[in-house]
């Protein structure tokens, strides 16, 4: 990683994105905790179109609030639902009724994958076994290596790809969702292929160069910018 590579990076930003208006999308003001699990886990490998209509339907069929209002902070406890509020609907019910019911019969992969309504269960068990119930729960936590080992033991989640956009979705400001969408962008900016891990690393230390006219840009934001501009493409 050539430090060239992270300049000519941070111009394409500058010279492609809308910087000064820059603005994330409702998903990252979702009302409680657990409708940052479903998009986390449902996001990856299919459109997001498709993830925010199931995020909207689990939230008509289970009653819940999806957003809160943009750009607030975390909404008190009580005006939360809890990740236990999410694992008590999977009581009494198998994973196909709850897919039909709340979600989709998506799959963690196409080659023996689990349904991602498992894989969702399994990531809000983690969360409680290390004491995560509401928004407030989790800032301490993000640096849980337990917690990490147990969502990326979960059949799917291996590359802690969802994990990280969970966090991001859950207000983490320092983190990049290294998708294919950032991917793409960030080689054609620097005219090579790249690793998801490489991508993410250019997209932080060229936020970092952006600063400087952007001072309220982050990781997070630079990396929603570059997503939005690259979906349509």
């Amino acid at each position: 990683m050539a430090e060239e590579e992270i300049q000519r990076l941070a111009e394409q930003c500058k010279n492609r994105l809308n910087l000064c208006d820059a603005t994330l999308g409702d998903e990252y003001y979702y009302q409680s905790l657990p409708l940052c699990v479903i998009d986390a886990v449902f996001s990856i490998g299919i459109r997001y179109t498709t993830t925010r209509g199931i995020v909207r339907k689990f939230c008509t069929a289970a009653g819940w609030k999806q957003f809160r209002k943009h750009g607030s902070d975390y909404p008190p406890v009580e005006e939360q639902d809890s990740i236990d509020n999410l694992l008590a609907l999977y009581k009494g019910r198998d994973f196909n009724q709850i897919s039909a019911m709340y979600f989709s019969r998506h799959r963690t992969s196409s080659s023996g994958g689990i349904l991602k309504t498992e894989a969702v269960k399994g990531f809000c068990e983690a969360l409680r076994k290390c004491g995560i119930n509401f928004y407030q729960d989790l800032p301490d936590k993000m640096e849980d290596q337990g917690l990490e080992h147990s969502i990326k033991a979960i059949k799917g989640q291996g590359s802690g790809l969802s994990l990280d956009y969970f966090y991001m979705l859950a207000g983490n400001e320092g983190l990049v969702k290294p998708d294919r969408m950032v991917i793409r962008f960030v080689e054609s900016s620097i005219g090579r292929g790249t690793t998801s891990n490489e991508a993410s690393d250019l997209v932080i230390q060229a936020c970092d160069l952006l600063k400087k006219d952007f001072p309220t840009l982050t990781p997070r934001l630079l990396d929603f910018e570059i997503w939005n501009f690259q979906k349509d493409r």
